[in-house]
């Protein structure tokens, strides 16, 4: 029996099936065909450490499922030779190269082409084809671009877009799979034979691999042959960091010290631990020494003595340290943060719509802490509690979180997924149903939806993505006749000239009711620019009543 459930790996909505054993299928259109256990399901959500990667996941699962290889089954502890049995720590700690992953990405759309020029169409829930290492856009998208630019695959750098894996993408894979030439010497050629120049195959990058804040900062400095320069800034952007997550005003050696130091006995006067890393004092001394022994053995060493210039092969060593340093600073934890998490987990709303203003004034003081930290799950949990009221079927509740939107800090818009900015659109236009109107949603719908415009511009790209992703829109939006009358009168002129044009030409149907809905709501306002597909929504609306 199938039932729905929430994907443990992506969260969205996945089809489930047990038989009689402790294992469960997961059917994901994000993630793919895969097994878990019981065990696993169960204990998955308490690995805070493990939920930022589990993309990491969803791109092994998925291109398992695309290039039809065996069903892995995830566990937790060991597989204890289960057939295709895999922890989820051991598919994390193996995440492919970045080679390696542009090989998986143009396999995983190659087995998708159905034929020889075929346009794969790619949408926002297949980031997990481009194995990026976190649920965000940019390395999906600087993965897309890497295919494109080597002229691997033709098609626009975007999302949704469509995709068409080129002859010199087939001839790559092709090259790659290729068994090594035998050593046996050939028959001689019966003519002279003139042998075509070998083209040299590109090189990788030796940055491959390195986490994304050294390429931002180091590679092209560091491919322009200014070594000195590459790992000088990259080791004064890690003490940023560091200041930045640990909310510290101190420098260099200081404060590396003061933001990993271990967490004392009660009783002493020395200082508690500000970034807890896991593991323990061990691991907690390990990283203070590490970072501090950074600062006074590169930094310090390179901003004070101009006559020092790293080989090439020296920058390398430097920026591969500096890359684990920060990888290990993206798992340390900033213990104030980690409390507020707790706190504002522990919210509990009773949505009747008579403590409106005791739930925003709760969330306010959470919001005004919660901006000093560089924390993206402390940015998740503050969204998803705004979300809660939003989602509130009271009028008083949802006025109260849509005011809470604008005392959003905009990182924290930088922290949520695809599918959050879909489904915070989804419920805004859901709270102006019927003659009890979120008169807070009516002035953000109006005023063009300031400050979360970004939001509004990914909802409008989905919904005119596809049929499939309109008819979802409208599934998630209570009241149709409140939407249409909606986006006639406020959306801007490019997004309605898109979406009616697929009306006109049926690629988006529409209900009898909806369709009368625009037409009388297009009619009646006459906006201009719209005046050719009015007559043609009128025409077909009339049609409909013959």
């Amino acid at each position: 029996m199938t039932s729905k459930i929430n994907c443990p790996l992506c969260g969205n909505e996945a089809g489930q099936m047990r038989d009689r054993s402790d294992v469960y299928l997961i059917n994901c259109p994000n993630c793919g065909d895969f097994q878990i256990t019981h065990e696993c399901l169960e204990d998955l959500p308490a690995e805070r450490k493990l939920l930022p990667q589990l993309m990491r996941v969803s791109a092994f699962t998925r291109y398992r499922t695309i290039n039809k290889e065996p069903v892995a089954t995830l566990f937790i502890g060991n597989p204890n030779g289960y057939t295709e049995g895999y922890t989820i720590h051991q598919i994390v700690d193996q995440f492919p190269s970045v080679p390696e992953r542009k090989l998986k990405a143009l396999q995983n759309l190659k087995a998708l082409s159905k034929y020889w020029g075929d346009a794969v169409a790619i949408e926002r829930k297949d980031y997990s084809i481009f194995f990026p290492e976190v649920n965000e856009e940019q390395p999906s998208l600087m993965m897309m671009r890497t295919l494109v630019e080597e002229g691997l695959v033709t098609g626009e750098v975007k999302f949704p877009t469509q995709l068409t894996v080129l002859e010199k993408g087939y001839s790559f894979l092709r090259d790659q799979a290729a068994p090594a030439a035998s050593a046996a010497p050939s028959p001689a050629p019966q003519a002279p034979v003139i042998e075509e120049p070998t083209p040299v195959a590109a090189q990788p990058s030796k940055l491959d691999g390195l986490h994304p804040r050294v390429l931002g900062v180091a590679q092209k400095l560091f491919e322009d042959g200014h070594y000195r320069s590459a790992v000088l800034d990259t080791y004064v952007a890690l003490d940023n960091d560091v200041r930045r997550k640990s909310r510290l005003q101190h420098d260099g050696t200081e404060l590396m010290q003061k933001a990993f130091t271990i967490n004392n006995k009660k009783g002493t006067t020395e200082r508690a631990t500000i970034l807890k890393v896991a593991g323990g004092d061990d691991p907690q001394q390990g990283a203070m020494w590490l970072f501090s022994g950074a600062v006074m053995g590169v930094r310090n060493v390179l901003a004070h003595d101009h006559s020092i210039h790293p080989t090439e092969q020296e920058a390398l060593e430097q920026l591969y340290f500096a890359s684990m340093l920060f990888s290990r600073l993206d798992k340390a934890v900033n213990v104030e943060a980690e409390q507020l998490i707790a706190e504002i987990t522990q919210l509990s709303f009773k949505l009747d719509g008579n403590k409106s203003y005791s739930y925003k004034s709760q969330l306010s003081e959470y919001l005004a802490s919660s901006r000093d930290y560089v924390d993206a799950e402390l940015h998740r949990v503050c969204f998803g509690k705004i979300l809660e009221l939003i989602k509130s079927s009271y009028f008083n509740d949802q006025n109260a979180g849509i005011d809470l939107l604008s005392e959003l800090d905009p990182s924290i818009f930088e922290h949520i997924t695809f599918e959050d900015h879909i489904e915070l659109i989804c419920a805004i236009y859901s709270t102006i149903c019927g003659s009890y109107k979120s008169n807070s949603a009516v002035d953000l719908i109006k005023a063009g939806f300031k400050p979360i415009t970004r939001s509004l511009k990914l909802f409008q790209d989905h919904l005119l993505s596809s049929a499939e992703a309109f008819q979802s829109v409208l599934k998630k939006i209570s009241c149709k006749d409140d939407f249409f009358r909606t986006i006639v009168h406020n959306s801007d002129l490019e997004f309605m000239v898109a979406f009616l044009n697929k009306v006109v030409d049926n690629e988006f149907v529409l209900r009898r009711n909806d369709l009368n809905t625009l037409s009388y709501e297009l009619n009646r306002l006459g906006r201009k620019g719209l005046e050719d597909l009015t007559e043609k929504i009128y025409t077909m609306n009339e049609e409909l009543y013959k």
